[in-house]
């Protein structure tokens, strides 16, 4: 059977039977090989592709949904600002990400690397994947902590241009006093879900 691999956050990371991946995965007729990974940062997209790649294991269509540009790469821990830590037997982990922010992070450098390193996979180290479905998204689209237009286009495969997190907020902004329901797949309702995995659907069957 055909496989397909989501590469990204908590925005496709449900494996409920109501997440869009799974359903999406079903109208494909695919088993699902790869999931996004909670608080992940761009770079776990990109190590997991290169392993993959070096390993012969790409999946057959392959879903890239990129997260903001802002967060730290951890290899097993959520480290993004603001993030909550979770219980483990170093917090100092958590206290060295809260001074980078403080006392380091820079939202512009932050953007320029995040644009800069997206445009080189989307060019240079995608195309490796011969013979593969692949389309790209954005869990949230970059820039929105500073305002400035995102004028990132991928061109490899498919692009849907759109953010799920403004999907899953109904427009720009959330309405005051909006919060997510952790309980929620992938931040979605189960309409929102559905409506999403048939957007994905239809685009890649075009």
């Amino acid at each position: 059977m055909s496989t397909i691999g989501y590469f990204g956050d908590s925005f496709c990371e449900s494996r409920d039977p109501h997440s869009w991946c799974v359903l999406l995965a079903n109208k494909l007729g695919h088993d699902i090989t790869h999931w996004g990974k909670g608080g992940a940062a761009i770079w776990h997209t990109f190590m997991a592709y290169e392993t993959m790649l070096m390993a012969d294991t790409l999946p057959d269509t392959m879903v890239f949904c990129w997260t903001e540009p802002y967060r730290l790469y951890h290899p097993s821990v959520p480290l993004a600002k603001g993030a909550v830590p979770y219980p483990g037997p170093d917090q100092n982990l958590f206290k060295a990400a809260d001074m980078y922010y403080v006392y380091l992070q820079d939202f512009r450098r932050d953007e320029l690397a995040y644009k800069y390193a997206l445009q080189w996979f989307d060019q240079h180290e995608l195309p490796k994947a011969k013979d593969k479905k692949i389309i790209q998204m954005w869990s949230m689209k970059p820039f929105e902590l500073t305002n400035r237009r995102c004028d990132i286009t991928l061109q490899t495969g498919k692009f849907l241009d759109e953010s799920m997190l403004e999907f899953a907020w109904g427009g720009k902004t959330p309405e005051s006093g909006f919060k997510f329901d952790v309980t929620l797949a992938n931040h979605m309702t189960i309409e929102q879900n559905q409506q999403w995995a048939n957007k994905v659907y239809d685009e890649l069957s075009r």
